[in-house]
């Protein structure tokens, strides 16, 4: 059973808000565009895996988290979670094609290019082994002991692995099914549905925020404005309680909620009346003061410089 399904990562949203947010001629253009590709072809992946689990009978009372966050002695960031009543299964989705190395002093995981040059990427194997003890010491604070394995997953047949890595199992998309069952044991050790209440209700901060900081791109770079949900055209133009697209004439009452959202993922995460108003392009500070008190988590301060914090 899908107990979290998927949603987007908070930095292939904020990089989606900064790509549609700076003219293609500006410098940082194609860092935004091939680090925005290279993380949706990694949620590709990743939905891919949750599909093949949704779609195939599971041990009993077993349950299956995507995208994991938490903070132990060391973050955890885990892309499927597989949550069973012997056992909880960690996966490291890679959705990488080409022949593929797993190098160890120093541990890499390296694609050889058809031109038989070589491209170092980040080892998914020492992300699987921090998530693993991650997870292994929240199990401890909370008084459970489980069988914790970690599996590098290909979702695609289009990865060769030719070194495989010796520390961890590594499988291709459908392969999980039956390792999952070869592993699972009749024994229950979990109460799987109290874990996965606690792991889908652990409070945590994203520090992915702001991206102009992360990016180095300065604030009036940013193109303001209120983006038009039905063909992104920036800006729309408020009219009465209501926006209205002067390309392609269609209006949205809620279309600055999005506005504000990019301004949080990019700018800050507190916006004063007037950023606001000049961000939202509005006609003064009280169609900006309306807007902030209902799109807001709450007001600091009492003056004119007050601050809204907003949210993601």
């Amino acid at each position: 059973m899908i107990a979290k399904p998927f949603s987007s990562y908070d930095i292939t949203l904020g990089l989606t808000a900064l790509k549609n947010r700076i003219p293609p001629t500006h410098e940082k253009y194609p860092t935004i565009i091939e680090e925005l590709s290279r993380y949706e072809a990694g949620e590709q992946g990743e939905q891919y895996i949750l599909q093949l689990l949704s779609e195939n009978e599971l041990p009993k009372n077993t349950y299956v988290l995507h995208n994991v966050q938490f903070k132990s002695k060391v973050d955890v960031q885990i892309d499927v979670l597989i949550v069973a009543p012997s056992l909880c299964l960690l996966l490291e989705v890679k959705n990488i094609k080409g022949f593929l190395h797993f190098r160890k002093n120093p541990r890499q995981l390296v694609r050889e290019e058809e031109d038989g040059k070589y491209q170092i990427l980040g080892s998914p194997e020492i992300q699987l082994e921090q998530y693993c003890l991650g997870l292994k010491l929240l199990l401890e604070s909370m008084k459970i002991k489980a069988p914790i394995y970690g599996v590098i997953v290909f979702p695609f047949n289009n990865a060769i692995i030719k070194t495989p890595s010796d520390i961890f199992p590594v499988k291709i998309g459908r392969e999980i099914i039956t390792y999952l069952w070869n592993q699972s044991e009749s024994q229950k050790l979990i109460d799987t549905e109290k874990l996965v209440r606690i792991l889908s209700n652990i409070p945590y901060e994203s520090t992915t925020f702001p991206l102009c900081n992360k990016y180095e791109i300065k604030r009036n770079e940013i193109i303001s404005g209120v983006e038009c949900p039905q063909c992104g055209t920036i800006p729309m133009v408020r009219t009465l309680r209501t926006w209205y697209c002067p390309k392609c004439k269609k209006s949205n009452m809620h279309a600055h909620e999005q506005a504000l959202k990019d301004y949080y993922m990019l700018i800050n995460k507190t916006v004063t009346t007037q950023e606001a108003v000049s961000f939202l392009q509005l006609r003064n500070r009280h169609e900006a003061k309306r807007i902030l008190k209902a799109n807001s988590l709450e007001r600091i301060g009492a003056t004119k410089s007050s601050r809204y914090i907003l949210s993601n």
